[in-house]
């Protein structure tokens, strides 16, 4: 019995002393692009324009550079309004991030014309790889200098935590 005992205390000693995994470090992860319509689909009737846009660009994660997609509807009234839709972040080793992104888009007017600032929230919906089952969120914020298709300046700014 003492060594049955003896041998019980020895594996529990040696779980207990074991070292804890370390949880994975969270990323501040900073994206800065210019991304290009590719495709779009917009209607306008009296002051209002709605419809779809398809939209690319690459960016610098750290060292590596990423394609970063974004497909969003608008419904502005005087170029004014919400948009929403879906980021797609894809590294060189084919690891996607995908975010559904809620926000606004306000005119400001500037000489010379129109200027359109973008403002909204990102909330991870799923990610592969080392991001499968990961935790994000994130802001972007952006502006457009010409009239809505034309290129946008955006910056994402997310923390991921992925999951082990």
């Amino acid at each position: 019995m003492k060594k049955v005992l003896a041998s019980v205390l020895t594996v529990f000693a040696v779980v207990v002393a074991a070292p804890a995994q370390a949880a994975p470090a969270a990323q501040e992860v900073v994206l800065v692009t210019t991304l290009t319509s590719v495709g779009t689909s917009l209607n306008t009737i009296g002051n209002v324009k709605y419809g779809w846009n398809d939209l690319k660009g690459v960016a610098n994660w750290g060292k590596e550079s990423v394609s970063i997609r974004l497909q969003g509807d608008v419904a502005y009234k005087n170029d004014s309004g919400p948009f929403n839709g879906y980021f797609t972040i894809t590294k060189a080793d084919e690891t996607q991030l995908a975010f559904h992104v809620d926000g606004q888009a306000l005119p400001v007017p500037v000489s010379g014309g129109i200027r359109t600032n973008f403002r909204g929230v990102m909330n991870f919906l799923q990610g592969s790889g080392a991001y499968s089952n990961a935790q994000s969120t994130g802001t972007m914020i952006g502006a457009r200098e010409a009239a809505i298709g034309s290129p946008v300046k955006m910056t994402l700014r997310f923390t991921v935590v992925p999951r082990v």
